[in-house]
């Protein structure tokens, strides 16, 4: 409920900076900087998102979730608290600022060395247009603001990202899951080391083999028994 009531509050305050103007497009894009991001520390402990449903919360509380971790990105470890670990996302670095919060563990992995890319910093651009009043009256341009992304919020089917903007957080409406993925997803069936098709259908070929190899023999014996009794 305290992350419902916290989502709300942040579309209405936003809602109500941006009216009467209504938002026509949004485009995500990389953060544009001259300056490098800020790399890992040797002597910092990390952890790997694991889906795209980790979520950052303000709190040890799954009630308190405000973003998605973006997948296969990381947050720096700071401590523990039971099931949860004691997080930050992101540096102040360019538009962005570091939060700090908690994730749990179970939905990360605990890195044994620094990785290369950290975080995902990624700015998104929204649009505000004015409908046209009635009669001549003129109408102000079209509004472009340049907001941070953090990650993703669902709430059942309708899908908000949350970002920074002019030193304060909120939520836009679309979900944003198009970014570059550090690892692959795992989604392939990983095939049994040692083994293949091909294996076995070799195999197979050797076992009829060798039991056609087996019958021959018996028929071969059978007629030579026959043979000795008629013989006799």
């Amino acid at each position: 409920m305290k992350g419902l009531a916290a989502v709300a509050a942040a579309i209405a305050a936003l809602t109500l900076f941006c009216a009467p103007y209504a938002a026509r497009t949004t485009e995500y894009a990389a953060a544009e900087s001259t300056i490098s991001p800020p790399q890992s520390s040797v002597n910092a402990t990390y952890a790997r998102s694991d889906s795209r449903t980790a979520y950052f919360c303000t709190s040890a509380d799954a009630a308190t979730g405000i973003f998605a971790v973006p997948y296969t990105y990381c947050v720096e470890v700071l401590g523990e608290e039971g099931d949860w670990y004691r997080v930050k996302y992101a540096d102040d670095f360019g538009i962005y600022r570091a939060l700090y919060g908690y994730v749990r563990k179970s939905e990360f992995t605990l890195l044994t060395e620094p990785p290369e890319t950290v975080f995902l910093y990624k700015s998104v651009s929204v649009t505000f247009s004015q409908d046209s009043p009635s009669g001549n009256l003129p109408v102000i341009e079209d509004i472009t603001v340049t907001a941070a992304f953090y990650g993703s919020y669902y709430s059942g089917a309708a899908g908000y990202s949350y970002v920074l903007y002019n030193d304060s957080f909120g939520y836009i409406a679309g979900a944003n899951e198009d970014y570059p993925l550090i690892l692959p997803e795992k989604n392939e069936e990983e095939e049994t080391p040692g083994k293949s098709p091909a294996a076995g259908t070799v195999v197979a070929f050797c076992a009829i083999g060798a039991l056609a190899v087996l019958a021959a023999a018996i028929v071969l014996l059978s007629g030579k028994k026959s043979k000795n009794r008629t013989q006799s």
